[in-house]
């Protein structure tokens, strides 16, 4: 993880850093690969984590990376893009061919407990949303609005690289999250997870 820290933290120095990374990788240099990757896995991972299970995610996280490297040279770099949102392009579409191949599992995990806030003292007491409450909310949600939430809030990415991400336009996307966050809100309330 040393390499995240080496990245600047000025958001559009940051892009810069990461766009002379990928002209390195498209020029064969392994060692710029791996500083992308160390950059991005975390979020990768976290986008399949709240839209699989633990193993799928690490799965489909190291697919992804191989479709990266297997792909780099075709990346292109535009003034209204950036590598992020082709990345999470990779990542939407492998998860897009990952939901065509598995059929949704609709049987109740008994090894599950509920995650309903009134079944958890500890919980209660903390009135914190954990990562296991949020992944049982946002698998409430339609598989459209988890996944602008995912995008937008777990993995950083801006309305605009979301928006290219799901190949919408940028005030389609703010409706839809904002349809999101309304409907994740409803949920929360509904598990006893009250916030402001």
């Amino acid at each position: 993880m040393q390499q995240k820290r080496d990245l600047p933290v000025n958001q559009e120095q940051q892009k810069e850093t990461i766009e002379r990374l990928v002209e390195r990788v498209q020029a064969g240099e392994m060692s710029a690969f791996s500083a992308l990757y160390e950059h991005y896995v975390e979020k990768v991972y976290r986008y399949f984590y709240f839209k699989t299970s633990q193993e799928e995610a690490f799965d489909l996280t190291e697919n992804v990376f191989l479709r990266v490297w297997e792909n780099i040279r075709q990346y292109q770099r535009k003034a209204d893009s950036s590598f992020a949102a082709w990345l999470f392009r990779v990542a939407h579409n492998l998860l897009v061919d990952h939901y065509r191949v598995q059929k949704p599992n609709l049987e109740l995990d008994e090894r599950h407990p509920d995650q309903r806030l009134d079944n958890s003292p500890v919980l209660l007491a903390e009135r914190s949303l954990s990562r296991r409450s949020l992944k049982v909310a946002l698998g409430q949600l339609k598989e459209n609005y988890r996944e602008v939430l995912t995008l937008s809030f777990l993995n950083g990415l801006s309305n605009e690289e979301v928006a290219r991400v799901l190949n919408r336009s940028e005030g389609t996307l703010r409706v839809l999250k904002f349809r999101a966050l309304r409907e994740l809100k409803k949920i929360l309330e509904e598990m006893g997870i009250k916030y402001q």
